[in-house]
């Protein structure tokens, strides 16, 4: 087994071999003493000692033969110096020539055995929330699995030598979001490439979201896509840190303050360093601390700079700093963050509080005032008053949820409200031509109004929530005092409602069903689910377990907020799911959770209807080595010399008005996620197959595994002709060989080709 690259295998190695003479003459008094060393092949930190007699050794100099070490530094008895991990099958050798002034030059020879472990693992390019790591297999030829996680977490497996839990719980948490894609394992991993790697390739990844000051691992190890372990963990341990320290400190001055502007004046301690620095309102500093903005700011930088809006010299300051923002919040208290930060986008110091301010009260110049009251509570609307003390002012009546408000200010609240119309007027969300001087939904006079039947917002059962009225002009600005007013809905209570469906349409890959609840004034969900999920969650009598059930449908069907989802009386809705299964309706009354048990109406869905028509495609393949096409175009195929390229030609016939094929994984493989449906989705996916063209080809196959060719064509109205399916196994050497003699294809592409890389 090989032997495990870690923290604590992979120090440094050093070597140091004291008072060796390099002359054979031992009446020779003076010279330079050094001998030769031999590394570890992982490479790290290396030292040459050394001794010097007759001679000044501040003036010793080093020359090396090599490129693989490298970042010499002469010191006081020794020599220093980093050697790259010996990635390759062979030891290896550099000399180093010593001189000291007039005395006899000397060599020494730094051997560096080859690596014995399965990974190398480099971690570079450290920040407070960033670092780059290289993952290099060394004696590994096949998949693996690589990630960065916190060194505590993986710590508690290691000192109790616990490691196959661990792995376990990789793998299950691997197979849950496989999952939650709507993929098996065998398909996610290959597409996650940002954690998995399907050749033995190196792989370097920037992570961009670390804390700050933090101990972390960078581990890999060998896992086949369907979730085998071949080889050892390999891990790197490395602290998210501030790799070039400033002294830099800062000086605030905040002037001309007004309800949502500020001059504010920042100055560095020294005019040289680059540094950087932003506010924050109390309200997000409450949730944000210093590293987390310091973090957030960093990464939008970055992103300015990458995508050329700005240079990083044009965004960081240098000296006396001076800004006033005119967008602040009003009657607000404002902190200020600054750092030191290089060229690179790196900090060098920790992010610094260096003061605060508070903006002045905002004045209006409307002072019309508002009564607010609720003339009737349900559990998910509420029927809101409005009286205006002057009739010609327009306003507002937003009712907000009160864990929404946050730590947010009636003010604050009501400028997030227009920012969020403003936003909603600028996509046209309301429809061409709709903005805040014509928007149905601001007022004037008194109003009676149901929050959600007339305003659109939605409640839920036993929550409170903060009516917010104020006067807002033709151009957004807001012209009032804000007016508020807290209710709170009931609890939810138990509902007799009831439901029928009927079954409109009746497809192999979806239904259309009418629900009608036995009362119009509450509000339902459905859901469609394949039985067997349905029956996970039974209670012993098979009855369904109404929490479980709640908590998953709220989580994994409706984004984790079903009020959005909930609808009042009779409904025609589309479904979807798979042919020749058994589904489930699962209907239930809701007001913040089920109100009513759940209803269920099974389904026995059809077949997919193969050969109601003559449309067929003709379909021929051919196998190639992508070395072999490399060797007759090495730009066109550079990188696929381990993979097949699949060559596909379309002939359709007569009837096929049109036609899909592609190559997927075995149908197996998708048992999970529908088999043969799945597979048609993916075929009639035109940026995943082909479809309706002549020629095709896939680039990036891997050798030795199973995979599939499917096709099949549809007539003028959308009929089925038959369904087509092999499988194959690209070989490239030994018995079963396949591949196709290679010819130079590429320059004579055929029109209406597409191609597909796996």
């Amino acid at each position: 087994m090989k032997r495990i690259l870690s923290l604590f295998a992979m120090v440094a190695s050093f070597a140091m071999l004291f008072g060796v003479s390099c002359s054979n003459d031992p009446d020779v008094k003076t010279g330079i003493n050094a001998s030769s060393v031999t590394i570890d092949g992982v490479g790290g930190g290396v030292v040459v000692a050394y001794t010097i007699t007759g001679g000044d050794g501040s003036m010793l100099e080093v020359a090396c033969d090599s490129e693989w070490l490298h970042d010499f530094v002469v010191e006081s008895k020794f020599i220093r110096a980093t050697a790259d991990a010996n990635v390759s099958k062979q030891e290896r050798v550099a000399t180093l020539t010593l001189s000291c002034g007039s005395l006899p030059t000397t060599t020494v020879t730094v051997t560096q055995s080859v690596a014995d472990v399965d990974f190398i693992i480099d971690v570079a390019e450290i920040t407070p929330y960033t670092c780059h790591v290289t993952y290099t297999p060394i004696n590994h030829n096949g998949s693996y699995l690589f990630m960065v996680i916190e060194k505590e977490t993986l710590d508690r497996y290691i000192t109790t030598n616990t490691m196959e839990d661990y792995y376990a719980e990789d793998l299950e948490w691997l197979t849950t979001q496989a999952a939650y894609n709507g993929m098996t394992l065998d398909e996610f991993l290959p597409e996650a490439k940002i954690l998995f790697s399907v050749f033995p390739d190196p792989v370097s990844i920037d992570y961009t979201t670390l804390d700050a000051e933090t101990d972390y691992y960078a581990y890999c190890y060998g896992l086949t896509s369907d979730g085998k372990r071949t080889t050892d963990i390999c891990v790197k341990a490395f602290s998210t840190r501030i790799v070039n320290s400033s002294d830099l400190s800062f000086k605030l001055t905040v002037e001309d303050v007004e309800a949502n502007a500020a001059t504010i004046t920042v100055t560095p301690s020294n005019n040289d360093d680059y540094y950087f620095w932003t506010y924050i309102s109390e309200m997000d500093y409450a949730v944000y601390d210093d590293n987390a903005v310091m973090t957030n700011m960093i990464a939008n930088i970055l992103s300015n700079v990458e995508y050329g809006y700005a240079t990083m010299e044009e965004l960081l300051h240098r000296g006396v700093s001076a800004q006033r923002p005119t967008a602040l919040w009003s009657g607000t208290k404002y902190h200020i963050i600054a750092w030191g930060m290089d060229l690179k986008g790196a900090p060098t110091t920790a992010p610094i509080n260096i003061g605060s301010f508070i903006t002045a009260s905002s004045s209006v110049g409307d002072d019309c005032t508002f009564e607010i009251s609720c003339v009737e509570v349900k559990q998910t609307d509420m029927l809101i008053n409005v009286k205006p003390s002057k009739n010609s002012t327009r306003y507002m009546i937003c009712p907000v949820e009160e864990s929404i408000c946050g730590a947010y200010g009636d003010e604050q609240m009501a400028q997030r409200l227009i920012n969020m119309e403003q936003a909603r007027f600028d996509d046209s969300f309301y429809g061409e031509g709709v903005d805040w001087s014509n928007a149905e939904w601001i007022f004037s006079g008194e109003q009676t109004k149901w929050g959600r039947a007339d305003l659109d917002w939605t409640f839920e059962a036993g929550k409170t929530y903060r009516i917010y009225v104020f006067g807002v002009d033709a151009n957004g600005t807001r012209t009032t005092d804000v007016a508020r007013y807290d209710q709170q809905t009931p609890d939810g209570e138990r509902s007799d409602m009831t439901f029928s469906v009927e079954l409109l349409v009746n497809a192999w890959d979806h239904p259309v069903i009418r629900v009608t609840p036995s009362n119009d004034d509450e509000f339902w969900l459905s859901c469609m689910l394949q039985t067997s999920v349905v029956d996970y969650y039974r209670n012993d009598d098979g009855s369904i377990n109404e929490e479980e059930m709640m908590h998953m449908l709220n989580h994994e069907y409706f984004d984790g907020d079903a009020k959005y989802y909930a609808v009042k009386g009779t409904k025609e809705n589309t479904y979807y799911w798979a042919s020749d299964s058994t589904y489930t309706l699962v209907v239930c009354g809701w007001s913040g959770t089920n109100t009513t048990p759940f209803f269920e109406f099974e389904f026995d869905t059809p077949s997919i209807p193969w050969g109601e028509s003559m449309a067929d495609v003709d379909v021929k393949y051919q196998l190639f080595d992508g070395a072999a096409l490399m060797e007759l175009d090495m730009f066109t195929w550079a990188g696929y010399q381990d993979n097949c390229v699949v060559y596909i030609e379309y002939t359709p016939n007569e009837h096929a008005a049109h036609w899909y094929g592609g190559v997927w994984m075995p149908v197996s493989n998708y048992l999970d996620s529908g088999g043969v449906d799945h597979l048609v989705s993916l075929l009639r996916n035109p940026d995943a197959s082909q479809v309706d063209q002549y020629y095709g080809m896939y680039r990036g196959v891997w050798f030795d595994d199973t995979f599939s060719i499917s096709w099949f064509a549809t007539d003028a109205e959308g009929k089925f002709g038959e369904w087509n399916y092999e499988e194959f196994t690209p070989i490239r050497e030994g018995d079963g060989y396949n591949m196709t003699e290679p010819y130079d294809f590429w320059s004579n592409i055929k029109p209406n080709g597409v191609i597909m890389t796996f």
